[in-house]
Parts: structure tokens; C-alpha cells; sequence
């Protein structure tokens, strides 16, 4: 399935989320597959991971009877990567606005690419902060061990650096900033709420109706609120 069928075209979420991970299994079966997503080359696997699925964990972590949500993704170089459609009794009721708009947006930390690529040709990868690139171009991984919880405090201020720098632009209103995060060890569900504790600690202002921040591999999510400048 190509990207043209999901691009600028209103889909009820549940059937986007559907059309998107038909699309996933299929790139995942090919020859190659597997590698392709991990090492995202091409356009499709990029928008694939970085755009589409986010999406997709958004819509389906929003929608509920009451909340129905319609999607129309666009391939382009907006200021947003989707608009939203809401409709339902907690829409008439004033709790959500009838179109909003969902900016995505990925963190992680600088050797994550080094990571994936070593993974794919040796199948095993120590921790990020122990991944160099050598000159002879080969990729070497060491472990590297953590203490006090320093691996979440550097993992937030990466949050928190992309978010100022998504504050700096002008979006319509209405919109929602995902997160997507590729963390930089497996978290436990009290490791998960420390990073937001933290990020929720010293975000800055922001015009955003909505900061929703997940972790790919787990699905952990929180959701941030409007900090009025």
C-alpha cells in the first residue's frame, strides 16, 4: 500500500490506524523488511515510523465513545502533520474542539541511529552511551553502567530541548505536540513517571493544547497540558 492512499484524505481513526499498520506488517514480511524499518532508508519507512505511528498511538489512546476522531494526514512541509476531525458528546459538550491539529515529533538520544544500525548487522547492541563509530567505520558497543537515576535526568532534558525548540514555531491553534520517545534503556512504569515528573517540572511555557508523550517499545504515555505564556 502506497502512502498516496493515506495522504490528505479524512479516514475515521480507527480505520487510519488500520490502513497504517496493514502498511507496517506489509514492509515487515518483504525481504528485508525487519531492516528496513529498523535502519528507516527510505521515505516511507521514515514517515512510517516517525510520523504515521505516533499517530496512530495517539488516535487510539483518545478515541472512546463520546470522542470520535477523524484523521487527514499530509505528506508535505506544513506546519503539522495532520489535522484532526472530533465529533461526539464530549465535542458538543465543549471538552474538545471540533479540529485541532497533531505535530509529531521524535526524541532520542544522539547514538540511537548507531544502535539500530549495529543491531541489524550483529543482532546485539550494549547501551547508548557506550556506542562509538571508528574511523574504519565499524561500530563498537560497550556496557556502561548508570547510578541515581542519571540515565532519566539526561533523558529528559533531550525532551525538554525538543520542545523549546517546537515552541519557537508558530502552529495553529488547537494543536497537539507527540512525542515519540526511544528511550535510552527499558524503563520501569516508576523510572517512566520520574522522566515526566521531570520534564512536567521544568517545561517551559507553551501555547500547545496538548503535550502527549509515549515510549515506542513500551506504549507508557502521559499527556501534558497548556502552559500559558
Amino acid at each position: 500500500m502506497p502512502l498516496s492512499e493515506l495522504n490528505s484524505v479524512f479516514l475515521d481513526g480507527l480505520q487510519f490506524c488500520s490502513k497504517v499498520y496493514t502498511l507496517f506488517e506489509h514492509i515487515r514480511e518483504q525481504e528485508n523488511g525487519i531492516s528496513r524499518l529498523r535502519l528507516r532508508d527510505s521515505n516511507i519507512e521514515k514517515k512510517l515510523i516517525e510520523e504515521l505511528l505516533p499517530i496512530c498511538t495517539y488516535v487510539q489512546s483518545k478515541y472512546r465513545a463520546g470522542r470520535y476522531i477523524s484523521v487527514k494526514w499530509i505528506n508535505g512541509s506544513q506546519k503539522f502533520d495532520a489535522e484532526i476531525q472530533q465529533k461526539g458528546g464530549y465535542v458538543k459538550q465543549g471538552y474538545f474542539p471540533e479540529t485541532a491539529y497533531l505535530e509529531v515529533t521524535c526524541v532520542m538520544h544522539p547514538n540511537d541511529y548507531l544502535s539500530r544500525e549495529l543491531l541489524d548487522k550483529e543482532g546485539f547492541s550494549f547501551g547508548l552511551d557506550g556506542i562509538k563509530r571508528l574511523k574504519s567505520r565499524e561500530i563498537v558497543s560497550e556496557p556502561v553502567s548508570h547510578s541515581n537515576f542519571d540515565f532519566v535526568l539526561s533523558f529528559s532534558k533531550l525532551i525538554l530541548k525538543q520542545i523549546d525548540k517546537k515552541i519557537s514555531i508558530s502552529y495553529p491553534a488547537n494543536t497537539t505536540l507527540i512525542i515519540q520517545c526511544s528511550l535510552n534503556t527499558l524503563y520501569t512504569p516508576d523510572e517512566w513517571e520520574m522522566l515526566i515528573a521531570d520534564v512536567r517540572k521544568n517545561i517551559s511555557a507553551h501555547n500547545f493544547q496538548e503535550i502527549f508523550i509515549f515510549d515506542a517499545v513500551t506504549n507508557y504515555n502521559s499527556s501534558l497540558y497548556g502552559i500559558k505564556p
